[in-house]
């Protein structure tokens, strides 16, 4: 393995989660992140019990695509078989960000599914933010659940455990989850504003003129 990539590669993490914590998409040691090494079929991650606040290249584990540790002195966070499970199925994804932000966390509780309305977040959107049914947290039922909807959608909401995004690079999964979050408010003040308004997907389709990718 290229040992400079790795270093590389642990900076941009490092970065992310500070980023990521400013931007209130997480609070203390919630959350994870991860990065494919360029090249290869492994991925660092952030350990179990670090905060993305203040992470440390010491706190990232390297991890093979069948969830096995590779290197690292830490222990090793409990969602990687939901991490490796992606990698797995999107050969086109190079990092993964699993964060809570409120309000699109709220829609995962309620069961409702994230809508983009409006039209530069459904360009990133275009199948919308789908709800996966709650699993155990580091369980095989939910890297399974997970991989079935990610393998057609680029972002997640978990039922009671927060969004998951991805990308072709750390920095697209982080905008991504920054656009979720941002698509939610929007959502929520639509209903607020009008309580009998139909948040309809189908309808955004048809107004922005986007062949959904499902059909």
């Amino acid at each position: 393995m290229n040992t400079n990539a790795a270093k590389e590669t642990s900076v941009k993490i490092i970065k992310a989660g500070k980023k990521l914590h400013e931007k209130g998409l997480i609070i203390g040691k919630s959350g994870n992140i991860s990065v494919r090494i360029p090249g290869t079929e492994t991925f660092l991650i952030k350990s179990s019990g670090s905060s993305m606040e203040s992470l440390k290249p010491t706190q990232l584990v390297l991890v093979n695509f069948l969830g096995n540790k590779i290197r690292g002195d830490s222990r090793v966070s409990i969602e990687t078989p939901m991490h490796s499970a992606i990698y797995r199925v999107r050969k086109d994804v190079q990092a993964i960000v699993h964060t809570h932000p409120p309000t699109a966390t709220a829609f995962g509780i309620a069961k409702t599914e994230i809508r983009p309305l409006q039209i530069e977040h459904f360009m990133l959107l275009p199948n919308g933010v789908p709800v996966v049914p709650y699993q155990q947290p580091g369980s095989r039922e939910l890297a399974v659940a997970v991989q079935k909807k990610i393998a057609i959608c680029d972002a997640i909401v978990l039922e009671n455990h927060g969004i998951v995004t991805v990308g072709s690079t750390l920095e697209a999964a982080c905008n991504l989850n920054l656009i979720v979050e941002e698509a939610a408010k929007i959502q929520l003040l639509v209903k607020i504003l009008d309580s009998k308004k139909t948040i309809n997907l189908a309808r955004a389709k048809e107004k922005f003129k986007i062949q959904n990718t499902l059909e």
